[in-house]
């Protein structure tokens, strides 16, 4: 009886210890990652205007900025910001929405990633009845956290007054 319950016990934890890793510290550089690539998508369009910018990656800070509430971004492209209003509003507009095609071509190949791997867990599941799953649950687990976080920093990104779409309708001249 004391045997299974330390076998019981130690799967319990180390459960717990993936699901501690995986949000404390895989989950903040993933989203880095994806903010590297939404400032990149600025940057491209800055740079084809001939606009100086700039974009440094801190991965020793990622943890402490991404668990704190006061910290404004994760990321963000520092850039002339008299060069980008001297450009047309449809010039603006593809500066501002680049770093959101980004975020959203993350969160398809995610979602696409997610729904394949699913079907194939299913037919795993009902066809071959193979319960052995763990690497793929734990994939799963990994790539919907990042995809939940990633639909909350989109979502931000688009309505909130630090987001792209907001400076983009600020800086607009009709």
């Amino acid at each position: 009886m004391g045997e299974i319950f330390k076998k019981e016990a130690w799967k319990i934890a180390k459960v717990a210890l993936f699901l501690v890793v995986t949000i404390f510290l895989v989950l903040p550089y993933l989203i880095q990652i994806s903010t590297f690539f939404h400032e990149r998508g600025h940057q491209k369009i800055l740079s084809k205007y001939e606009i100086r910018n700039s974009y440094h990656l801190d991965l020793l800070r990622t943890i402490p900025n991404f668990f704190n509430p006061r910290e404004g971004k994760l990321g963000v492209t520092k850039f002339d910001l008299a060069s980008y209003n001297e450009l047309g509003k449809y010039q603006r507009t593809e500066v501002n929405i680049a770093g959101i095609i980004s975020d959203l071509r993350f969160l398809f190949l995610i979602g696409f990633y997610l729904a394949l791997v699913n079907i194939y867990l299913f037919y795993k599941v009902r066809f071959k009845k193979q319960y052995d799953l763990k690497w793929l649950l734990a994939v799963n687990w990994i790539l919907f956290m990042w995809l939940l976080a990633l639909v909350q920093i989109t979502v931000a990104n688009i309505t909130y007054a630090s987001g792209d779409v907001y400076q983009l309708v600020r800086f607009l001249r009709i």
